[in-house]
């Protein structure tokens, strides 16, 4: 049984409150002795004191304290990656392996029909160019890009058999979220994760 994150297409700020409320549930719950974890709960939560304190020194609007602030958010998500693999592990080794993941504060991943996408890679090769690269597997034959600038509203990019494209027209020290699915022989599949990337 696997368990969901749901970090995607949260605010930093809604971030911090997730993971804290997942760390919290976790040290209440009984079942996550801290000399078992991947992550230490003394080391969860200074991630989280660190994101909070990013968030609170990108207030300033300085390119270098943005770009440290979604340092801070890629290590935060990866750590807390790291915790919710644990979690899967203990739950699927119990009886009752969805009250492990609730009791974690964390909730069961539903399985859609389709295959699910493989994350996308971006890169900012600068002169505010973001290249967007996805995987393809074979029986895709179209990929639907789609973009934000807050992580919440999207509209879409364009819709071509391209595994790979650029999008340009924002301005350097901004931050531009982004998410595809892909079309294939069985329809449209489920909407990949979503990843940002600070504009060059």
């Amino acid at each position: 049984m696997k368990c969901a994150l749901k970090l995607s297409g949260l605010t930093p700020e809604s971030k911090v409150t997730r993971t804290q409320g997942i760390k919290n549930d976790m040290m209440g719950s009984g079942y996550f002795p801290n000399s078992q974890l991947p992550i230490g709960y003394t080391g969860m939560q200074t991630l989280i004191d660190n994101m909070q304190n990013a968030i609170i020194a990108s207030n300033s609007g300085t390119s270098a304290s943005i770009a440290y602030m979604h340092e801070q958010e890629r290590i935060l998500v990866t750590a807390f990656n790291l915790v919710k693999a644990h979690v899967e592990f203990i739950a699927n080794t119990s009886p009752n392996p969805e009250t492990i993941i609730t009791a974690a504060g964390f909730t069961v991943s539903q399985s859609g029909g389709a295959s699910p996408v493989t994350e996308l890679t971006l890169t900012a090769t600068g002169n505010s160019e973001v290249v967007v690269k996805v995987p393809r597997h074979t029986d895709e034959k179209a990929f639907v890009y789609e973009k934000s600038t807050d992580g919440e509203t999207f509209t879409k990019v364009i819709a071509t058999s391209l595994s790979s494209i650029s999008i340009t027209g924002h301005a350097p020290g901004s931050t531009i979220y982004v998410r595809y699915y892909a079309i294939g022989k069985n329809g449209e599949s489920p909407v990949s994760a979503i990843k940002s990337v600070m504009v060059i």
